[in-house]
């Protein structure tokens, strides 16, 4: 059932020039986090997501100090080793120095235009739309000028759509792995997401309906193995959750910035855009990344952990991610104040071993067993 999915992560330039052939349509590298792909395919684009990728870094070192994250490292590095050309050009958000940092330098080093949705730190709903107006009229500008087409309403309503589809499969696919845990591999599972970040919208979307429809129709299987909820920026590296699978521990909840934060957001207002980008940013769930006073991040992970029956939470930290290590000791010490034992793994995406981070999962689930 997962074969496909698998089959496109592995083949990702394939992929993306398959259906820029097909499409016609300019590829537009998508830089994380919570930018609103909806823009990019009512311009007339082909909005293809980088969450950084497992290469060797040999060469982004030259323009990005080593206690930078490798979510940066590395999409610099495919860039400039040529592994990117296919992308006409990118899409950034200001989630952190080190991307703000980054679309300088991609302006500096590379003869593609960028774009940035620049994220308010703001107290109101109404002062972040108010700043948010000019920015989205500067990145619809860009984004037109790349495509050669115009946004309109007709088209903005269509890809709202199609990307609300999206989202509603995703969390269908999460609410199977969490009422019948074990029937999904993790490995399995987080390949299936990844695999949209290359693939068309509507393409995917055919994809996750008919392994819902399949999914669907098993039994859940029978088990006691532990469950836990993992947070974080990104879910990779991806080859970890075969760590998971080997010891038979299930998954059965995230809160990653690529996984349930973007699953869950609603539908994108079109007929008013300012307050759709507005929306689309800040709600629902909340994001290191990302000031928002109306939701505490705090109680919302508590929720999540008891909605999902979790016995634990690992935070699943990219080593350097200034925002989301901040974030961390406070929302342990929550958790442990409710008895939930939690636990922090930190990871690189250009990691290829992964002796360390199965000795410290395998210690965790042990604890959680006893």
């Amino acid at each position: 059932m997962f074969d496909q999915f698998h089959n496109v992560i592995s083949n990702v330039s394939e992929t993306i020039s398959t259906y820029e052939d097909q499409l016609g349509k300019p590829v537009i590298g998508v830089m994380p986090a919570y930018f609103p792909m909806e823009l990019i395919d009512a311009a007339g684009g082909y909005p293809v997501q980088l969450w950084g990728n497992n290469m060797p870094l040999q060469m982004a070192d030259t323009y990005l100090q080593s206690y930078c994250c490798t979510v940066a490292r590395s999409v610099l590095e495919l860039e400039m080793k040529g592994g990117a050309n296919m992308v006409k050009a990118y899409a950034f958000t200001s989630i952190c120095d080190t991307l703000i940092n980054l679309r300088e330098i991609y302006r500096r080093l590379f003869d593609k235009p960028t774009f940035e949705l620049a994220i308010p730190s703001t107290q109101t709903a109404q002062a972040r739309r108010k700043y948010l107006k000019d920015i989205v009229d500067s990145v619809t500008n860009g984004l037109e000028n790349v495509t050669g087409k115009k946004i309109t309403q007709k088209s903005l309503k269509e890809a709202s759509e199609i990307y609300a589809r999206s989202r509603e499969l995703h969390r269908k696919l999460y609410d199977i792995r969490q009422t019948k845990p074990g029937l999904i591999k993790n490995y399995d599972f987080y390949a299936a997401l990844k695999a949209g970040f290359f693939l068309p919208r509507t393409e995917h979307n055919d994809m996750l309906q008919s392994l819902i429809q399949k999914l669907e129709e098993l039994a859940a299987p029978t088990s006691n193995r532990p469950k836990i909820l993992m947070s974080g920026m990104v879910f990779d590296p991806i080859q970890t959750y075969k760590i998971f699978d080997e010891i038979d521990v299930h998954i059965v909840d995230d809160d990653f910035a690529n996984g349930w934060r973007t699953a869950s957001k609603s539908e994108f207002n079109y007929e008013d855009i300012y307050e759709g980008v507005t929306e689309y940013i800040f709600n629902p769930s909340p994001c290191c990344c990302v000031y928002n006073p109306d939701i505490d991040r705090h109680d919302y992970l508590l929720k999540k952990v008891k909605s999902s029956g979790a016995q634990g939470v690992i935070f699943w930290y990219v080593k350097f991610c200034e925002p989301d290590a901040f974030d961390q000791p406070q929302l342990i010490a929550k958790l442990k104040q409710e008895g939930i034992p939690a636990t922090t793994i930190e990871i690189e995406l250009s990691m290829t071993n992964f002796d360390s981070v199965k000795t410290r999962i395998n210690a965790f689930c042990e604890m959680l067993e006893e």
